[in-house]
């Protein structure tokens, strides 16, 4: 999956996008941190261990992490109806799977449109 991301961001973001991919199975915040991501687009597999919420709410809990916008990608469409309203209190865009990319490009778009808005000049795309 974070190859299909990079593969779709890359070509449809024509250099707009700097586009780095991690698997943080482990919650390495310090490594997010350095990266100073404009934007995290996390896929989330709500699965039995439940990595991707806990890195979700560790990065909304992280003064140096909770203004970046994030993107959940998820086919958990239940658990996000259940969740919409804590998701949506905390800023966060939700694209269910399967996508279309102009759905991605959306919420991506959206997102950085926020950080702008919140007294950031330019995004640096994926610094």
């Amino acid at each position: 999956m974070l190859g299909l991301f990079a593969d779709l961001l890359d070509d449809d973001g024509a250099g707009t996008y700097h586009v780095t991919t991690r698997a943080y199975v482990d919650h390495d915040l310090a490594t997010l941190r350095a990266l100073e991501p404009d934007l995290i687009v996390l896929d989330y597999m709500w699965a039995e261990e439940d990595t991707g919420w806990s890195l979700l709410q560790l990065l909304k809990m992280d003064p140096a992490t909770a203004a970046i916008p994030v993107v959940l990608c998820t086919g958990a469409a239940r658990e996000v109806e259940a969740l919409g309203g804590h998701l949506a209190e905390m800023g966060i865009r939700v694209v269910l799977k399967p996508f279309n990319i102009d759905r991605l490009e959306g919420a991506i778009a959206d997102g950085l449109a926020q950080q702008v808005g919140q007294g950031t000049e330019e995004p640096a795309r994926g610094r």
